[in-house]
């Protein structure tokens, strides 16, 4: 599964909307979005905020 996949059903999985996450990693929910749809992926400094919020392990998201 790409990173996108993985970040959008852990997200799911939570039960988080898109805004909520966004509001959870002070970002602005498009940037979620672009996540989601493989426009983007986040930045070496968001990465261990985003395992913790979505209970994942950097291998599960970027293998």
């Amino acid at each position: 599964m790409s990173f996108a996949e993985v970040f959008r059903a852990a997200r799911k999985e939570k039960k988080l909307t898109q805004q909520q996450l966004a509001d959870e990693l002070e970002m602005d929910r498009s940037v979620i979005s672009h996540y989601e749809r493989g426009k983007s992926t986040p930045n070496f400094d968001s990465i261990p905020k985003i395992c913790k919020i979505l209970d994942l392990k950097y291998d599960d998201i970027f293998d």
